[in-house]
């Protein structure tokens, strides 16, 4: 929207950080007030609610977490007063019921927030448990959380993240628990931010191979260079505070959203539909994914990723036609087709970077050695001409050829022809 826009140009030029950071921040802020409010339809009884996993890729002092705080901001204020209504709540039936009545009471009380930021597996779960709306677990430097996970609860923390993002039911029983906890339609959102460096852990530790990392959007933008002050822009604190209060006027909007339960309790979200137009478009558009997976007939592996943009693209398509509504310019009785064009773009710019990502984190684990050879070939190369360059850098001959064998398993080169290779890289 031209809000949001605005917004953007003025806090990047007075606050020096890239606008990607806040873009990608506002998407998940609007998914993660959303919830399970609303749901898109994808196909047929295939729903789904807006749910991502994101991480703000950069290197100190880029100006990840300004962006993150003040997406989330009112996020975090609707959370404080909710914190005060339970609060007060407590303190009422304190002193109306007396202390030992007060102690048994609230033990059944529950605080419903949707921001969770310091937990355990359990804890994360009791959360949603009471907000089954939807959470966001939010972390500054999200590494952390990660490497933290200890091998007792890693495959419990990581398997709720598996499932919740399919939005397929959890359960969990405990022998500490009087009632087990039942999520029927789990929402669970994620962001976070971490350093470049930082994420060759996550990818190490078995996140690639049980799908976790397949599921992460990277926001990474290009440009390593931490931007100058601008001493020459001043400020205006009230036009600062004019476009806060905008940006908190479409959250608390979104917040408004009614969110329905059954007789049981459970969630009955609104189903949004696309319009003919936007559902001919996502078809087309993930009919070509397909297209592109189905010319290896020989059965290899399909690349898991892949296979999961089109969630993504379902989502997005649903945050863009919120973040419409929100501003006036358009309905919610539908997806329209701009909002699908936008979720494309977007994909593709998530897409783009976990590509750059991956190449980081390839390049990090190749030894020194196998770099140098690397630099030493030429764009286009034979047989002869890597053993030649090996030779250069102190490699044997059938250390070269294994060495080709890998970097073409891992795309930095490409066979055109019998004895002829292309860089990739």
């Amino acid at each position: 929207s031209s809000l949001v826009g605005s917004e953007m140009c003025i806090r990047d030029s007075s606050e020096s950080f890239h606008i990607e950071y806040l873009l990608v921040s506002m998407v998940s802020a609007i998914a993660s007030a959303t919830g399970n409010a609303l749901q898109i339809r994808i196909k047929g009884g295939w729903t789904s609610s807006p749910i991502f996993y994101i991480i703000l890729v950069g290197r100190p002092g880029l100006g990840k977490t300004p962006p993150l705080s003040f997406a989330y901001r009112p996020i975090r204020a609707y959370d404080l007063q909710n914190m005060s209504k339970f609060r007060a709540m407590l303190e009422k039936a304190q002193n109306e019921k007396g202390n030992a009545a007060y102690s048994q009471g609230a033990s059944t009380m529950k605080l419903s927030k949707i921001m969770v930021s310091d937990f355990t597996p359990e804890a994360l779960m009791q959360a949603h448990n009471a907000n089954q709306r939807g959470i966001v677990v939010f972390v500054d430097e999200i590494m952390g959380m990660f490497n933290s996970v200890n091998q007792y609860s890693k495959g419990q923390l990581i398997e709720q993240f598996l499932t919740a993002y399919s939005g397929k039911a959890i359960d969990i029983t405990r022998c500490s628990m009087e009632i087990p906890i039942h999520i029927e339609m789990p929402c669970i959102n994620m962001i976070g931010t971490a350093q470049p460096k930082r994420l060759l852990s996550l990818f190490s530790k078995g996140y690639k191979e049980n799908g976790l990392i397949d599921r992460i959007l990277f926001a990474y933008p290009f440009g390593y260079k931490i931007p100058y002050w601008d001493y020459s822009i001043k400020g205006n604190p009230e036009t600062y505070k004019a476009l806060s209060d905008q940006w908190q006027n479409i959250i608390n909007e979104i917040l408004a959203l009614p969110c329905d339960f059954d007789e049981t309790g459970l969630v009955i979200p609104t189903i949004i539909d696309f319009s003919n137009e936007a559902r001919d478009l996502f078809y087309e558009w993930r009919n070509q994914t397909i297209q592109h997976m189905n010319v290896d007939d020989e059965g290899n592996e399909i690349d898991e990723r892949i296979m999961k943009t089109h969630l993504s693209v379902a989502r997005f398509s649903l945050v863009f036609q919120i973040l419409k509504w929100t501003c006036n310019e358009a309905e919610l009785d539908y997806v329209d087709e701009e909002s699908v064009k936008s979720a494309i773009q977007l994909n593709e710019y998530f897409e783009n970077g976990y590509k750059r990502i991956e190449k980081l984190i390839k390049d990090d684990g190749i030894p020194e050695q196998k770099k140098l050879f690397l630099g030493n070939i030429k764009s286009s190369f034979t047989t002869a001409d890597a053993i030649q360059a090996g030779n250069e850098v102190g490699m044997s001959e059938r250390a070269t050829m294994y060495t080709l064998a890998q970097f073409l398993s891992d795309g930095y080169i490409k066979k055109t022809s019998r004895g002829k290779y292309e860089k990739l890289q």
